[in-house]
């Protein structure tokens, strides 16, 4: 099906994917693994001819179904793309438009790809990947959930019937229940016969899910063999390191003894419309300590975050804050800082006047918390374009950091950022906790990452909130326990 052999991609006089081989088989799931900037999406765009410009292109074989893929640039794509190539892209928020419902983006789908596109026909195709209630069609997309949203875009991807899907990073920001749903439709494809290119950063992932996994660092194919050997016992440095940076494998937090508190919120409620985001919610959080919230998609865990950054009022209760000052790190640090700005600017907007700092001293700030977080003094004349994820959250937790507040919001700070990545940045988390006694209200659907990183852990489910017992705070995800290894007709 797609036969790709020594592909080399150049950006200039930068070479982004050297000599990449790999081939995907019909009925077959292969994952591509990496760190972020080891050229996974570089890969995905190349497959999908995305690439314009300054992008040059060279391989001795880049097939799908014998015969040669387009230049890029070729209007030859409008007929490859969609009815024999599909794409399921990361983000459902930015690639769904906002004012046009449902029904309409999947039949406009379908009509591009020459298939009968009748409300019927959307209705049957979304029922395919699980959204099996009619009335889908007629809904807006911010009337969905993430998960939700995700399997319109696999309905989508699968408008023409194609042979291949690439599927970038599909299920990154997922909580792990509805993550496991996404990747049930994703994978059911192979079972029909048609075969799924798996990009991910997620050793985890790809090895519940493909029969073959391909990793690549630094643009090229350092190891490529069966998912279970990979996850089991990786060969190459890349691998290794997304092996050791998978989260759980840090075992839970040591308890701590509990300093004074900072901050507690009383019988919070908040309401939306007929919806209860939040009911009787309680939370005390002492200085040093981490608490995590942890919850499926919708359970109340960000409402609860914007109430106690001040961000939502709430209908009832109060929140009362003891050691000082409260700060949000948000999910997408790269949404989140302003693109004009230059990074020291960004920091240095949290320094209030009523800090008293002088200029000197506002540098100066920047300047350690910068170092703080790992980032050179470089780092301060780039502007947001200029980082990776992790830097970008790095940034964000610098200009967090450095009003010294006594406690950090991070609502699922990390849950976008590779493995690798994430692992650095609970990292820096925890050294600045124990350098500055800084407490931290970690709100993630991840548990795993929970048990890495907090002292506590709470979980929100349908606005009620509950302390988890450390027995509770060790189980897994749900996707953590996974469905038996495929067997690949291709083996």
């Amino acid at each position: 099906m797609l036969e790709i052999e020594d592909l080399n991609l150049t950006f200039g006089d930068t070479r982004i994917l050297r000599e990449v081989s790999l081939q995907v088989q019909p009925g077959e799931v292969v994952a591509v693994v990496g760190e972020s900037g080891s050229g996974k999406s570089s890969l995905a765009r190349t497959i999908l001819g995305l690439h314009r410009g300054r992008i040059r292109v060279a391989a001795a074989r880049l097939r799908l179904d014998d015969s040669e893929l387009p230049a890029p640039g070729s209007r030859a794509w409008r007929s490859v793309r969609g009815r024999r190539v599909g794409y399921v892209p990361q983000d459902p928020g930015s690639s769904l438009n906002p004012v046009q419902r449902i029904g309409s983006q999947v039949r406009e789908a379908l009509r591009l790809c020459g298939k009968p596109s009748g409300e019927a026909d959307a209705v049957d195709r979304l029922a395919e990947v699980g959204l099996a209630d009619p009335s889908y069609v007629r809904r807006y997309p911010h009337e969905l959930s993430g998960g939700q949203r995700q399997r319109v875009l696999i309905a989508m991807a699968l408008a023409g019937r194609p042979g291949l899907v690439v599927a970038d990073e599909p299920t990154s920001a997922l909580d792990a229940e509805v993550a496991d749903q996404v990747l049930d439709a994703l994978t059911a494809q192979a079972t029909g016969g048609t075969g799924l290119l798996l990009i991910t950063h997620d050793l985890r992932v790809a090895a519940d899910r493909a029969h073959r996994v391909v990793v690549l660092d630094g643009g090229r194919v350092v190891e490529a063999a069966p998912a279970e050997q990979v996850l089991q016992n990786p060969e190459s440095t890349a691998a290794q390191a997304l092996q050791r940076a998978m989260p759980g494998r840090r075992g839970p937090v040591a308890a701590s003894a509990p300093g004074e508190p900072v901050l507690r919120a009383r019988q919070l409620s908040k309401r939306f419309g007929a919806v209860t985001a939040l009911d009787s919610a309680e939370l005390t959080v002492h200085r040093g300590e981490t608490v995590a919230v942890v919850g499926p998609s919708g359970s109340g865990k960000s409402t609860l975050a914007r109430l106690l950054t001040g961000l939502t009022t709430a209908d009832t209760g109060h929140v009362e804050t003891t050691g000082g000052r409260v700060q949000l790190v948000a999910q997408n640090p790269l949404t989140a800082l302003d693109p004009r700005w230059t990074v020291e600017r960004i920091v240095a907007e949290s320094l209030h006047p009523s800090l008293g700092l002088t200029r000197p001293q506002r540098a100066q700030r920047v300047r350690e918390v910068l170092d703080d977080v790992g980032l050179g003094a470089d780092f301060a004349r780039r502007r947001p374009h200029e980082l990776s994820g992790g830097q970008g959250q790095r940034v964000a937790i610098a200009r967090a950091l450095a009003p010294r507040p006594a406690l950090i919001v991070l609502d699922e700070a990390v849950s976008a950022l590779d493995v690798v990545s994430r692992a650095t940045v609970l990292d820096i988390l925890a050294d600045l906790q124990a350098s500055h006694g800084t407490a931290y209200v970690f709100i993630t659907h991840d548990r795993l990452v929970a048990r890495d990183i907090a002292h506590r852990t709470i979980e929100v489910r349908g606005g009620r909130v509950r302390e988890l017992s450390t027995a509770e705070t060790t189980r897994d995800n749900s996707a953590a326990t996974p469905p038996a290894m495929l067997s690949s007709p291709h083996r």
